[in-house]
């Protein structure tokens, strides 16, 4: 029958050297890691938002396992890539070659040893490693580059109207109004939660500077691209990070910021937001659906105080609660994102001074958003 697999190979935290596993959550496979043995080829396993179901072992490719079942890959020597029948602590069954075949296994990279590797769970929260046999783990993350930097509110910010550096410029009106963005709420939906919710992706969405308008719709949507962020750091509550120049290796990234929006005082405003290099902005019932056409602001590649891009201005009411979506990309460089908007009524320009934020932000912690 073989010995069960150690203390090591069933965790119940995620540490180094312990079997990546693919299993039926309830839902759908998806991918995590060995908590508990109980039986021969029972085991209890758990994904990365902490779900556990009881599953058998089966040979079965990833996508074709039901409720109840799990499956675990290997790859030998020769590039041989298959799910295991069984697993011991030191061999693993295998319909190899034309016959069942009981053999050694291990985590090691080598294509001389005799024995079959196994993808180790990773030692992060998105489960990821260097091997990834089930092409699970998402994009490549280019050397140097951290899953989550800029973190929210680092950096140099600016003053709200540039004082003491380059930066947003100070408050005017410009744009035709658009009176009513539309798909405001009284309450955000589900369980709301101060910030929006921000995630980090390999890549860019837009192809060029925003003055010609030209991005891929589909860019946040495309499981190659990511995210890469963890969990823990795709809350955003400064919307934003200040003048970054020591992150020259960060390059090739983007954000997306989703949730809701409310002014302190019903009015008219416009946004001014200081990035480096690109960014798009929808507000209302475009930020569910954005497109070229209801794109709210856009702005390329700015150095200096400029109100570039800013097309639009719009009367927002202080009760209401109003979708809204940023995308961000760093192409090279330096970078940095911050956003102001100011209200016409009061000649007040609105926004992270350093200090506080007179914007309101929420999020629906359900769906990650709206």
């Amino acid at each position: 029958m073989g010995r069960p697999l150690s203390k090591q190979q069933l965790f119940d935290a995620n540490l180094k050297d312990n079997i990546k596993v693919q299993f039926h959550n309830g839902t759908g496979s998806v991918k995590g890691y060995i908590v508990e043995q109980t039986g021969t080829k029972r085991f209890k396993c758990k994904d990365a938002d902490g779900n556990t179901a009881v599953c058998y072992l089966v040979d079965k490719a990833s996508a074709d396992l039901a409720a109840g079942e799990m499956s675990v890959s290997f790859v030998y020597d020769d590039g041989t890539v298959q799910q295991a029948t069984k697993i011991t602590r030191h061999r693993a069954t295998f319909n190899y070659d034309g016959s069942v075949q009981s053999m050694p296994w291990n985590f090691s990279t080598s294509t001389t040893d005799g024995a079959w590797q196994v993808e180790e769970a990773g030692t992060d929260s998105a489960l990821t490693s260097a091997t990834d046999l089930e092409g699970d783990d998402g994009p490549v993350i280019p050397t140097g580059m951290d899953r989550n930097a800029p973190l929210p509110g680092s950096g140099t910010w600016r003053a709200a109207n540039g004082v003491g550096g380059a930066g947003v410029p100070a408050y005017a009106l410009r744009g035709s109004l658009v009176a009513d963005p539309g798909g405001a709420v009284t309450t955000v939906p589900g369980t709301p939660a101060s910030g929006l919710y921000r995630r980090k992706y390999v890549g860019a969405p837009f192809t060029g500077a925003l003055d010609t308008g030209s991005y891929n719709a589909a860019f946040f949507t495309n499981p190659a691209n990511g995210p890469i962020s963890e969990a823990a750091y795709e809350v955003d509550t400064y919307i934003g990070f200040g003048q970054r120049d020591d992150l020259g290796y960060e390059d090739g990234y983007a954000f997306e910021w989703k949730g809701y929006i409310k002014v302190p005082v019903s009015g008219n405003y416009n946004t001014f937001i200081s990035c480096d290099d690109d960014v798009a902005l929808w507000i209302g019932s475009g930020a569910l659906a954005p497109t070229g056409s209801n794109v709210f602001h856009k702005q390329p590649y700015i150095n200096q105080g400029s109100s570039g891009g800013c097309t639009n201005s719009v009367t927002l009411d202080s009760t209401k609660w109003y979708p809204i979506r940023i995308w961000f990309t760093e192409f090279g460089g330096s970078e940095r994102f911050m956003l102001y908007m100011n209200n016409s009524a009061n000649s007040t320009l609105y926004g992270y001074n350093g200090t506080s934020t007179a914007l309101l932000w929420s999020y629906n912690v359900d769906t990650k958003g709206y």
